[in-house]
């Protein structure tokens, strides 16, 4: 029943992946049950690390995993390189 008003009520990620299971088998009840799986791992994840859910998580996290480039001057990979070079 979770996974019913998961979908139902628009969740973004269970939505998605119903959406995205139902346009590939065709079967409504093989995308609730990908859903239920979804919601069942998520669940044990929130409860084993103690954390509460975060529908945004997705989002804030592809935030934080950005690297920024600098426009001129050397990286520090490429500091790394030459200081290894000197040894």
């Amino acid at each position: 029943m979770p996974a019913f008003n998961a979908v139902r009520f628009n969740e973004p990620t269970c939505k998605a992946l119903y959406e995205r299971v139902y346009e590939r088998s065709g079967i409504k009840m093989k995308a609730y049950v990908a859903v239920q799986k979804r919601l069942l791992l998520m669940t044990y994840a929130l409860w084993r690390h103690g954390v509460d859910y975060d529908p945004e998580y997705l989002a804030n996290r592809a935030e934080k995993d950005k690297k920024i480039v600098p426009t001129g001057g050397t990286t520090q990979d490429q500091l790394a390189e030459a200081e290894l070079s000197y040894l």
